[in-house]
Formats: structure tokens, sequence, C-alpha cells
């Protein structure tokens, strides 16, 4: 930007040396948002071949503590496994743009690996208690519209399976079509996302309650102050009679120019 702005100048002082005076030009202008800058590092990214552009969250959580898990399942298929409550976990997740459609419309592949890996369980031989995988295709449509102060940058409209990889009493999968909005001010990002359940048959169905835990949407609010950023995700299954939700709360911070320290509750 300092840079930018030092070109700028010498040219307006060259101009004024040789008395040039020009026809002025309308300049469209957009606010920049936290997110629009991550866009740009993303578009820039992209331009690398042998690149992975990030997608959600990657992280490593050295020590997390769980005092709620799901025993039950490991318990059927593997009566004398224990798991214990402090473990391992780690995200990795990055995106490839598949096709520019149009000077709005993208279409993109993504995929996310969650991992809790039980690191610390030597009576075990450490094993991982859960992987969850998540490949997916989204449409993405710049919309770039303003509505209430608020910009609404992206119209996001995909296909999300959703699954643990394994079988028999531990199997979980689930296929979703999701469609999700993006919204920004200033340092503030706000993501609300709907889905729709693909029914399957009854007699493939290894889960048939799944939304009466995950719900039918979920949303992120973000917010980026000197560097760090703070978020939230919500969602909850709007049920009155057996309500269930879930929060996670983040934070992270600069340790050097690549590395952020990372907190999750």
């Amino acid at each position: 930007a300092s840079s930018r702005l030092a070109c700028f100048d010498r040219l307006a002082a060259e101009a004024a040396a040789t008395h040039i005076v020009e026809t002025p030009v309308a300049v469209p202008t957009t606010e920049t948002t936290a997110v629009d800058v991550r866009r740009r590092a993303e578009l820039r990214g992209l331009e690398n071949p042998f690149g992975l552009t990030a997608y959600k969250t990657n992280y490593i959580l050295p020590v997390t503590y769980n005092s709620k898990i799901n025993r039950e399942p490991f318990a059927v298929a593997y009566p004398d496994v224990g798991m214990d409550d402090i473990e391992a976990k780690f995200q990795i997740s990055f995106k490839a743009k598949v096709w520019d459609i149009s000077d709005r419309f993208d279409l993109w592949a993504a995929y996310t690996q969650e991992n809790w890996w039980q690191v610390y369980n030597d009576d075990e031989s450490a094993p991982f208690r859960e992987t969850n995988y998540q490949p997916e295709m989204f449409l993405s449509y710049d919309a770039n519209l303003e509505l209430l102060g608020f910009q609404i940058t992206k119209l996001n409209l995909g296909f999300n399976h959703q699954s643990n990889g394994r079988g028999a009493l531990l199997s979980r999968s689930w296929n979703r079509a999701i469609a999700g909005v993006v919204i920004e001010r200033d340092n503030l990002a706000i993501a609300p996302r709907v889905w729709y359940r693909l029914p399957e048959d009854e007699e493939d169905d290894d889960n048939p309650d799944t939304e009466d835990y995950y719900g039918h949407g979920d949303v992120r609010v973000a917010y980026s102050w000197n560097d760090m950023t703070f978020s939230a995700l919500a969602r909850n299954n709007l049920q009155s009679d057996e309500n269930r939700g879930a929060l996670q709360l983040d934070w992270s911070f600069p340790l050097n120019r690549r590395f952020k320290g990372y907190v999750q509750y």
C-alpha cells in the first residue's frame, strides 16, 4: 500500500511539474473487509499450480480435553478398549477452483478432514478415536449486494458428503445439499447456511436421526481485531420437545508470519 501511494505521489508531482491536465475518470470504490483481504490472498495462491488453497481452518491442537467422549459405540464393538478424556485433535482443509464459469460464477471442489487422536493412550496403542471426512463440490456466485450497511459478497450452493469411513455399528454417513451466504462489514463476517439431507433407503440409512442432533443449518460469525480473529459456530435442531444444539468458540492470534496460535472451546 505504501509503495502504491508513493507511485501515485510521484506521478502527481510529475503531472504538476509539466502542467498536464487529464480528464478525471470515475473509479468505483468498495470498502476493504477482512474477508476481502483473505480472498485476495487466495486468488494469488490459485495462480500457483503446486499450491493448495486453505478452505476451513487448518490446525493442530496437541492437547484437548473432552468430558463427554462418546464411548458407547466403542464399548459395543470393542468391549476391552478404553478411551481417554485427553487427546489431540487436528483438521486439514483445502479447496481448488475447478471451473471459471463466468466473471461471477465459479465451481469449487473442497476436502476437509477432522481427526480425534488418542495420542496419549499408550494402553490402547494410541488409536484414532474418530476421523471425519467431508469431500464437497459447490457453486459460488459473487453477489456484491448491499443490505442495511452490510455487503452480501457470496452465495454458495453445493453438495457435501460427510462420513467417518467405518462400517457396522461405528458407521456414520450422510449426504447434504447446502446453501449459504457470506455477509461482511468491515472486520465482521457472518456466514449462515441451511441444508437438506438427501434421503436414503431405510435399510441403507446408518443414522436416520442425524438431523435430530445436527439440525438443518448453522451460522458462523467471525471478527478480526489487531491481527487476531474471534469466531463462533452455532447450530440447533430447532425442536421444542428434544432441543439439541452446539456452540464452538475459536480464537487465533499471530505467532510469526506463517503460523498462528489457536484456542478452541
